[in-house]
């Protein structure tokens, strides 16, 4: 197997584990506590929902425990209630309260029970733990009420309610197995009765072990209609007495009350997704709202959860590998703020709860992998792409003169300094015997390794055509033939070629496209520029070279140069220019061809100041002794 097949095997291993481990937090439910957290948020943030005006919270509150006295109370009080909420025509009355104790006042209750026969009672189980998939069950009761209480009851229901993981109450089971019956919990019972429904949960959406997500309406003080449970006793004793009571009782015809606690210092105080105390009557109301308005709460499947992991996954990897960094990053903040939004409606509008927390997690790892996998690859193909480099300048360096030849009576010097790894300038200085000295000087349309290739082919054709009894302007003929005839790449070369006669002391020159020579005769103040009448760049078309000639003479200066000098530009986009190098050559015209040189490159970088060089720069100073 060859190492290419193997690593692609290994990566497609890596993605398939990688995969499998994030969809195993979806399915696992591994960030379970935040995605409670964000069901919190969205209750919190939901618009209010319809709340039935058929429930009312009868409340043992401050209130009551001042005009009544202290918990628990004397039974005949109960019985009052009883008796008053069956007079004003209740459907049915709830307790959340425990009777499991004989008291006074039994005789009195068991007889309003009786004749009322609308009185529902709870009981609490003793469950076990729940495993996944599986209904509660029960091994005992923990709480019950008294058997002759219970015997003329309409019915009776436990009360359990289900902590999550966070210690939050928002899940009741509603059956629990205990021995090989199924029993209902009070509130279904009191809603079933209600609605004249049967205790079937086919239609009631459930989590994966049978419990219902409670569906809060909102906060205690701001739900359902309340009233004292000291109220409606001193109402129902006024108007025995022909007193005007305190509320009409009437209020409560056709309405199903809820008996329970809300006192300060009780412990039937639950925290909830809306606020840290909440009353389990409280939780017994949202669920009768919920059956009678058929608004539920219903978590999507974990099958729908991974489908959705994958889908926002996909939509983010598929973009991080193809857009850049900042582009992936943009979209990857619309596909969540997308998310989030359908999330919230969904929630708003059919209960239906899916998760939010993971899905932004992994979207968001998955950008960053992408990013850091595509920055490992960006950084491989550097250390190739400046390997390469290095080749390439090598290559350049072995093409431009590694020292100026000796000539007797010329001091020479040069200088190429290339604005990237390698550049697209070329310069040549060859002694074809003792009579004859070539120089050569060129600039090549655009940068990088390709310009480089191109400067390198130019260099060694002009090499071939490049004779001593050739003038300049027959050498760049021919080497512009060649480079039009043989390159397909649209680029060019600007190329300035000059013979120095050293025995008549004339110099032959040609010129194709590029900058003249800047000449300083001893004998003259001003500097001058060497051109010709006609000469194209190489590479662009077939074209004509002319020449020209000048006699030199010792203390003549030659200065030959790439635009890199001329085109210099500084922090103010201002360019050194041509004006600017001739003046300094004018006044430095005394100093050996090194010295002159330096004191233009300096110049040039003192000109440029803290910006960056922008193209290749090219200098060759002769000066003939």
């Amino acid at each position: 197997m060859s190492k290419t097949i193997l690593k692609y095997i290994l990566g497609i291993l890596f993605l398939l584990g990688a995969a499998v481990v994030l969809w195993g937090g979806s399915w696992f439910h591994v960030f379970e506590k935040n995605e409670l957290d964000v069901l919190d948020l969205m209750f919190r943030l939901r618009p209010p929902i319809a709340v039935t005006d058929r429930v009312v919270i009868i409340e043992i509150d401050n209130s009551t425990i001042k005009k009544i006295g202290h918990f628990p109370f004397h039974r005949g009080y109960h019985a009052k209630l009883i008796d008053a909420l069956v007079r004003a025509g209740a459907k049915a009355l709830v307790f959340d309260i425990f009777f499991s104790e004989p008291r006074s006042g039994d005789k009195d209750m068991l007889d309003a029970m009786s004749a009322g026969r609308n009185v529902y009672l709870p009981y609490v189980f003793e469950l076990a733990p729940q495993k996944p998939n599986e209904m509660a069950r029960a091994v005992n009761y923990s709480a019950q009420n008294l058997s002759p209480f219970v015997s003329v009851a309409k019915g009776t229901g436990y009360i359990n309610v289900i902590s999550d993981p966070d210690g939050k109450f928002r899940r009741v089971p509603l059956f629990v197995h205990y021995g090989k019956v199924k029993y209902p919990a009070l509130a279904l019972l009191v809603g079933s009765d209600y609605l004249g429904t049967s205790l079937a949960q086919d239609k009631i959406p459930l989590d994966e072990n049978s419990n219902l997500i409670v569906n809060f309406a909102g906060k205690w003080v701001n739900t359902y209609q309340h009233y004292s449970f000291g109220d409606v006793v001193e109402s129902y004793e006024d108007q025995t007495v022909g007193k005007k009571p305190v509320l009409d009782l009437n209020i409560f015809k056709g309405k199903i009350c809820l008996v329970g606690y809300t006192a300060d210092g009780t412990t039937d105080l639950h925290p909830s997704p809306l606020e840290p105390l909440y009353p389990s009557i409280g939780i017994h109301a949202d669920i009768i709202n919920s059956m009678i308005h058929k608004k539920f709460i219903a978590r999507a499947s974990r099958v729908m959860n991974l489908w959705i992991l994958v889908a926002l996954g996909v939509l983010i990897l598929a973009a991080s590998l193809r857009a850049s960094p900042l582009q992936a990053f943009g979209f990857l903040l619309e596909i969540e703020a997308i998310f989030v939004i359908i999330s919230v409606m969904l929630f708003n509008k059919l209960g239906l709860w899916i998760d939010v927390f993971y899905p932004l997690l992994i979207t968001g790892l998955v950008y960053l992998l992408c990013t850091l996998y595509k920055s490992i690859l960006h950084f491989k193909e550097r250390i190739i792409l400046e390997n390469e480099f290095k080749i390439a300048k090598q290559i350049q360096e072995s093409f431009v003169p590694a020292a100026l030849p000796e000539v007797d009576g010329f001091d020479m010097a040069a200088v190429m300094m290339s604005a990237r790894e390698v550049g697209g300038d070329l310069y040549d200085v060859i002694k074809f015997d003792e009579g004859t000295l070539g120089v050569m000087v060129g600039d090549v349309a655009g940068k990088g390794i390709s310009a480089s290739l191109f400067m390198t082919m130019t260099v060694s054709s002009f090499k071939f055509f490049a004779k001593p009894q050739v003038r300049p302007q027959e050498t760049l003929f021919s080497l512009n033939e060649k480079i039009f005839r043989e390159t397909a790449s649209n680029r060019f070369v600007t190329l300035y070629y000059s013979l120095f006669n050293l025995k008549t002391r004339v110099m032959s020159y040609a010129n194709g496209g590029h900058l003249p020579v800047l000449y300083l005769a001893k004998d003259r103040k001003d500097a001058i520029a060497l051109d010709v009448d006609e000469g194209l760049p190489l590479g662009m078309m077939n074209s004509a070279y002319s020449g020209r000639q000048i006699k030199f003479d010792s203390g003549d200066v030659f200065i030959y140069y790439t635009d890199g000098i001329t085109e210099a530009s500084n922090t103010q986009k201002e360019m050194y220019g041509f004006e600017r190098l001739k003046a300094l050559v004018q006044i430095k015209r005394s100093l050996l061809a090194g010295q002159l040189l330096d004191e233009i490159v300096k110049d040039v970088m003192k000109f440029q100041g803290k910006r960056k060089q922008q193209d290749d720069i090219t200098l060759i100073v002769i000066k003939v002794l």
